[in-house]
């Protein structure tokens, strides 16, 4: 009976250090990928503001490819909407907006089942050779690889 009460209280007192600990915790991640891509600035920057574009990359999109998709707007435009729905419970339903543009920046704001749940932000620059694409993320997932990777196959063409 000694040797439960013991294993008990430890358990307990691990509990309670993880619940300690997550009150001091960031409530918010942010992620940040740098890379160079063998293209000018508007070239990356002419591929990266259409939100179409990111059907190709998109982990909604590569998890249900006959979802539902709906576009409002101009693409590569601020207010540009670009929805989706899908009957798989992990693609839900949800959309991008395009919040903010300029000729080398793009701010992104994606939206699934009514709850803001990323915001990215692109920024190039000029490289020696090509062009620097930053991409600003407050969600740490994989979503900054797979825009890299698709944008290096994409763009090397």
């Amino acid at each position: 009976m000694k040797i439960l009460k013991r294993i008990l209280f430890v358990v307990l007192a691990i509990i309670g250090l993880v619940l300690i600990t997550a009150l001091f915790v960031k409530k918010e991640m942010h992620a940040e990928r740098e890379v160079v891509i063998n293209k000018s600035k508007s070239d990356v920057f002419a591929y990266v503001k259409y939100l179409k574009n990111q059907n190709d990359f998109s982990k909604w999109a590569s998890m249900d490819p006959a979802m539902k998709k709906d576009f409002k707007g101009t693409d590569g435009t601020v207010g540009f909407v670009s929805a989706w729905e899908s009957d798989k419970d992990d693609v839900g339903k949800g959309e991008q907006e395009i919040k903010g543009i300029k000729e080398v920046d793009a701010d992104k704001e994606i939206i699934v089942n009514n709850k803001s749940t990323e915001c990215l932000q692109l920024a190039i620059d000029n490289a020696k050779k090509g062009s620097y694409l930053t991409i600003l993320s407050n969600t740490i997932d994989n979503t900054i690889q797979r825009v890299t990777e698709h944008l290096d196959k994409e763009l090397e063409a």
